[in-house]
């Protein structure tokens, strides 16, 4: 049952994204994250069958897991999909030195480490037959829900489209299981979510630990990082209280 409706909503992506793939040059944002992983894939079936080909954008944020980059390559080199990589401008360790760690109420990291190299990258590329991809969905938060599926960004000045916005996990999980994905190794190491970004903002103290296990290089980094500010903010900040990378 599960796998017919799998099966449904994935016909339906693919009639749905099929003439605007025709109609306009596709870019799709690729995190190296499951759900963006889902969209590259079915976004790009799409093309091929139509006989086009399609740039995936991945923003280097400058406070990735090294790996991503990694895995974010290998899938498009095995897509045979162009890759396009941006950065920000200054990168994340010299504006925590200026500004300290983003956090709940001061969430500086999105815009200045994401959006902005993206708007500065689509508004170079002057294509005004341009729609860009993504894969967000509706149900990962209710800010998410009041999006248009189909409408207008104005950081990219071009239309965006969310394929999966209706699908759940389970339809993301059993989409790849079902193409055969190789789904990113960092999700097996506790990581992801989003580790193209290591900002504090919903990272937990478990995850801090696992990247001082696995990752003790750019842990040390991090650490650094800390000591530099004079504040003497922390990376980590919870129920009231500071938590220092050092003390981990």
């Amino acid at each position: 049952m599960l796998m017919c409706w799998v099966m449904d909503v994935e016909a339906e992506t693919l009639h749905e994204i099929t003439p605007l793939i025709k109609t306009y040059n596709v870019y799709v944002l690729f995190s190296g994250g499951k759900d963006s992983l889902v969209a590259l894939h079915i976004v790009n079936r799409a093309a091929c069958s139509l006989g086009k080909n399609i740039t995936a954008v991945y923003v280097n944020t400058t406070a990735s897991i090294p790996d991503n980059i990694k895995y974010v390559r290998k899938i498009c080199r095995k897509f045979g999909v162009k890759l396009q990589i941006v950065q920000p401008k200054e990168s994340y360790f010299d504006l925590v030195r200026r500004w300290g760690f983003p956090t709940i109420g001061r969430r500086w990291c999105c815009f200045h480490l994401k959006i902005e190299p993206l708007k500065i990258y689509f508004s170079d590329n002057l294509d005004p037959l341009r729609i860009v991809f993504d894969g967000i969905r509706a149900d990962e938060s209710a800010r998410r829900q009041k999006f248009p599926r189909l409408g207008y960004h104005k950081h990219f000045e071009s239309l965006c489209y969310h394929p999966i916005f209706y699908w759940t996990d389970e339809d993301v999980r059993s989409y790849a299981q079902k193409h055969g994905l190789f789904l990113n190794p960092l999700y097996e190491l506790g990581f992801m979510r989003a580790s193209e970004c290591w900002c504090p903002v919903f990272k937990t103290l478990r995850q801090f630990q696992s990247m001082k296990q696995c990752y003790p290089e750019f842990f040390r980094k991090l650490v650094k990082l800390e000591s530099e500010l004079r504040s003497g903010g922390s990376m980590i900040y919870r129920n009231g209280r500071r938590i220092y990378l050092r003390d981990i």
